[in-house]
């Protein structure tokens, strides 16, 4: 295969690395393969710099030494001189250069024949280096494979600078999900409404049935916690605090709390949670009456760890209080609250409580 046809494979190849994937180390495993395969090697690495730019450590690695790799710092050998210099290397013949130090192959027992390494540059800085070892066949790796992995370690930099943006945006999601339970419970409070800490107590329930349940984790966890994000609006309204039955006046705080979130792209599937976690089995809860299946099972989930966060709260502070409350479950069971979601929580979380 000539060199055009090579670059056109590359091109192609390069189009598909970020398709059906937002996964980043699913992508940077695709361009470990993609490198090999392109440069005819027996295996190949991506390595990135510490925090602190005292080593390089295997993010990727594909061959028979991968799982010792992972646990390897380097600090020394061709690939730390790429790093440190940031320049390629192509190195046809491992014993006669003086950058080879054979580390690696010590620990690991693999025998290195050639190797060739390029710098991952972001910015113009060098934050890692890919690298493929040992061509396949007779021949040694040609500037023509030095040429290709240079294209690929870019798309390499670029999957990686993704990686930071998105454990950027990681944190400030998870920092706006406190700020938004915060302000739940601080209205909550004020209004009677729910006792502190009560949206991650519903939370915590919540994920723990979900896990005997088979249920999707992410999407359950932000349903539960942001579950009265609703009452949110009760405040905006001009309502009074301190009614009687604050809830009674508040029933539309599941649609005013599934309106909130679906303006939220990551919160948009627990929206049928928020919205139905009030519905009861029996069809009589609220806001649209629907009854047994027709509740999505997360809302059904969060409804059972609801309940039982607000009668245990209410409840005397002593062993007959909590039996009496889970007594209180069980009876809710088949009208309220659905029969199957009460019988794991009672048998396999209280039990492990």
């Amino acid at each position: 295969m000539g060199m055009t046809e090579r670059r056109l494979e590359l091109l192609d190849a390069i189009s598909d690395l970020f398709r059906d994937t937002d996964d980043v180390d699913r992508l940077l495993q695709r361009i470990g393969t993609l490198a090999s395969k392109l440069a005819r090697a027996e295996g190949s690495s991506i390595l990135i710099f510490s925090e602190d730019r005292s080593h390089l450590y295997f993010k990727v690695s594909r061959g028979k030494t991968a799982p010792i790799l992972r646990r390897i710092p380097v600090s020394d050998g061709v690939a730390w001189w790429v790093a440190q210099n940031g320049r390629p290397a192509l190195v046809n013949d491992v014993e006669s250069d003086p950058r080879f130090t054979g580390t690696i192959d010590k620990i690991t027992g693999f025998k290195t024949r050639n190797l060739l390494c390029v710098p991952i540059k972001l910015e113009g800085k060098v934050i890692g280096v890919l690298e493929v070892v040992n061509k396949l066949g007779e021949e040694g790796f040609t500037k023509e494979d030095l040429q290709l992995l240079s294209m690929l370690s870019s798309q390499a930099a670029i999957a990686l600078k993704n990686a930071e943006r998105m454990e950027e945006y990681r944190n400030f999601f998870s920092n706006s999900i406190e700020i938004f339970v915060k302000a739940i419970e601080t209205v909550g409070v004020m209004a009677n409404m729910m006792f502190p800490g009560h949206c991650w107590r519903v939370a915590l329930i919540s994920t723990l049935i979900g896990q005997m349940m088979d249920v999707e984790g992410e999407e359950l966890y932000y349903g539960a916690v942001l579950h009265d994000i609703g009452i949110l609006e009760y405040k905006e309204l001009g309502w009074e605090f301190g009614s009687e039955d604050p809830w009674e006046n508040a029933k539309q705080h599941p649609i005013w709390g599934a309106n909130i979130v679906k303006e939220i792209k990551m919160l948009s599937s627990a929206v049928p949670i928020i919205r139905h976690h009030h519905e009861n089995y029996d069809g009589t809860g609220y806001p649209d009456g629907l009854k047994g299946d027709e509740i999505p099972l997360g809302a059904r989930i969060v409804s059972v760890a609801e309940r039982y966060e607000e009668l245990l709260l209410k409840a005397p502070i002593s062993g007959k209080g909590r039996s009496e409350v889970i007594e209180r479950i069980k009876g809710m069971a088949g009208k309220e609250l659905d029969p199957k979601v009460v019988e794991i929580f009672i048998s396999e979380v209280l039990r492990g409580r």
